[in-house]
C-alpha cells in the first residue's frame, strides 16, 4: 500500500487508516436513478444516498444524456438506451445534464478538518451514446463561433475510441469531470459548474485509474457526489464540452483524520499533483505552485527557497481547463526523482 507522504504524522495516521480499512472494506453499489443523483448543484444539506465507512469500495454507474435530449437531436427512441429513459425519469428540460451526480455518498466520522482520499480503482465507458457540443459566445473564442452546435457520437465501448471523422479516430481516456465533496455550509446551495476548494467540476482529465484525490471535508459525512462522464477530454476543454458519455467504475474511500488540506490534492502512479482553481489563470497557477511549495517543504525535508528551485527545475504546470468562469491549473512533480 502506498503511504501518503504529506506530512510524517499524516503518513502514520494514513497507514493505520488504510491498514484497518483494508480488513474490513465492503462494497457497495450505486447506479443513477432519480432517487439517487442530483442535478447541477452542490449543497451540504443534501441527505446522503449512501452511507459508508472509511476503506469501502463504491461501484459506480453515472448517467449523461437526458432522452429528450437525444430525441430533440433526431435520435430514434431505440438507439436512446433505456438505462437513460430510466434514469432520467421526472427530470425536467431537455438539457443533456452532463452533471447528474451519483450522491451524496456519506462516510461516517467525516468532520469538517479531515480529509477523504478517493481512490479512482476504475473507470470505463458504459453506454454506447455521448454527444459533445458548444455554446453561442462561449468556450475559449466566443468572438469565433456566436452560434451553438451539437453532435452526438455511437461508440462501441469495448473498442475504447471516438471515430470523430472519415479517417480521424481519437482513443477514449475516460473519466469523470465531477469529483466533489460538500461545500462549507455558509456557501448554501452552489452551482456545480465552477470547482471551488470542495472540488466539483475539475475536469482534470489526468485523474485516471490509479490516481488517488484528496478532498477537504467541509461538512459532516463529507457528502462525495461523482459525475459528468466524459469519453475523451483534451486539457483545457476548450470548446466547453467533453465527449460526454455514461461511465462505470469503481472507487475506493479511505478517511483520514485530522488531515488538514485548504486545496484538492492528488497522487497518480507517477506524480504528485496540486490543483489550482481561481477565475484568473495566473492565481489559479499561482495557487498550485504554492501548494506543491508547501507539500515538497512539508514532506522532503527542503527549504522553501530549495524547494522553490526544485519546482523551477521539474515541475509542470498543466492546463486543467478554462471554460467553467473558474479556471484550473494542476501541478506536476514526478515521483522518481525522490530516490528516498
Amino acid at each position: 500500500m502506498r503511504t501518503k507522504l504529506f506530512t510524517t504524522c499524516v503518513a502514520a495516521i494514513a497507514a493505520c487508516a488504510a491498514a484497518t480499512a483494508q480488513g474490513e472494506e465492503k462494497i457497495h453499489e450505486l447506479r443513477a436513478s432519480p432517487t439517487t443523483v442530483h442535478r447541477g448543484f452542490f449543497d451540504a444539506s443534501l441527505k446522503p444516498v449512501l452511507t459508508i465507512d472509511s476503506g469501502d469500495i463504491v461501484r459506480l454507474w453515472t448517467t449523461t444524456g437526458n432522452p429528450r435530449y437525444f430525441e430533440s437531436l433526431g435520435v430514434p427512441k431505440e438507439k436512446i438506451p433505456a438505462e437513460l429513459y430510466a434514469a432520467f425519469e421526472g427530470a425536467p428540460g431537455e438539457g443533456r445534464d452532463d452533471h447528474t451526480l451519483d450522491g451524496p455518498i456519506a462516510v461516517r466520522g467525516a468532520e469538517p478538518g479531515d480529509t477523504v482520499e478517493i481512490r479512482i480503482r476504475s473507470i470505463d465507458l458504459w453506454l454506447p451514446v455521448a454527444a459533445m457540443s458548444f455554446r453561442a459566445n462561449r468556450g475559449a473564442l466566443p468572438e469565433d463561433f456566436p452560434y451553438s452546435r451539437d453532435r452526438v457520437f455511437f461508440i462501441d465501448p469495448a473498442k475504447k475510441v471516438i471515430e470523430f471523422a472519415p479517417g480521424i479516430v481519437v482513443p477514449a481516456k475516460p473519466f469523470w469531470g465531477v469529483i466533489g465533496v460538500a461545500p462549507p455550509p455558509s456557501m448554501g446551495r452552489v452551482p456545480s459548474g465552477p470547482p471551488n476548494v470542495f472540488g466539483g467540476n475539475m475536469d482534470n482529465h489526468d485523474l485516471q485509474p490509479g490516481t488517488s484525490l484528496f478532498l477537504p471535508v467541509h461538512a459532516s459525512g463529507a457528502l462525495i457526489s461523482i459525475g459528468d462522464g466524459h469519453a475523451v477530454q483534451g486539457a483545457g476543454e476548450v470548446g466547453l464540452s467533453a465527449v460526454e458519455t455514461s461511465l462505470k467504475g469503481e472507487v475506493q474511500i479511505v478517511l483520514h483524520k485530522g488531515m488538514r488540506i485548504g486545496w484538492p490534492r492528488a497522487e497518480t502512479p507517477t506524480h504528485y499533483m496540486t490543483i489550482g482553481l481561481h477565475e484568473d489563470l495566473n492565481i489559479a497557477a499561482k495557487i498550485a505552485t504554492r501548494e506543491m511549495l508547501n507539500f515538497v517543504v512539508e514532506t522532503k525535508g527542503l527549504s522553501r527557497d530549495d524547494a522553490y528551485m526544485l519546482l523551477s527545475a521539474a515541475m509542470d504546470l498543466q492546463v486543467t481547463e478554462i471554460v467553467d468562469g473558474t479556471k484550473g491549473i494542476h501541478a506536476m512533480l514526478p515521483k522518481a526523482i525522490f530516490q528516498k
